[in-house]
């Protein structure tokens, strides 16, 4: 099965696609610190603007985390809404400027996890009757 179709009517399935989005999102807080590290290098980290661009991608990395290992636990869709959205705006930002096409790509990829996940932690909120756990009462 393809990584973008994942299956919500079983609580494996669910949980897979919270796994997946908890990679996704470590995948952008990796790449978003990556990015405070050469976004910081070329300004300067004593100037001010590296220090505005190791804070502002430093914030990117936590949200990226904290939706992370909420989404590891099976619970974080509001964190991982906001990753998204962060992605998102990223995004935008490369289309808008024409650069890092291929970036753009990886994003993209990293964005469909990411949706996945918060798709799978929604599915795990609260009471959620799934097709496989009728199946264990009669085991």
């Amino acid at each position: 099965m393809s990584f973008w179709q994942i299956d919500l009517t079983t609580r494996a399935g669910a949980h897979t696609a919270t796994s997946q989005g908890a990679i996704g999102c470590f995948i952008f807080a990796g790449l978003a610190m990556l990015g405070m590290l050469i976004l910081g290098g070329a300004a300067g980290f004593t100037t001010t603007e590296g220090i505005t661009a190791v804070v502002a991608v430093g914030l990117e990395v936590v949200v990226g985390l904290v939706a992370g290992f909420r989404m590891r636990a099976g619970k974080g869709a509001f964190w991982g809404i906001a990753t998204a959205a962060l992605l998102a705006f990223e995004m935008v930002v490369k289309i808008v400027t024409l650069t890092g096409l291929l970036g753009l790509v990886i994003n993209g990829v990293v964005l469909v996890l990411i949706v996945q996940g918060i798709r799978g932690a929604l599915a795990l909120r609260g009471d959620a009757v799934f097709d496989d756990d009728d199946v264990e009462v009669f085991e």
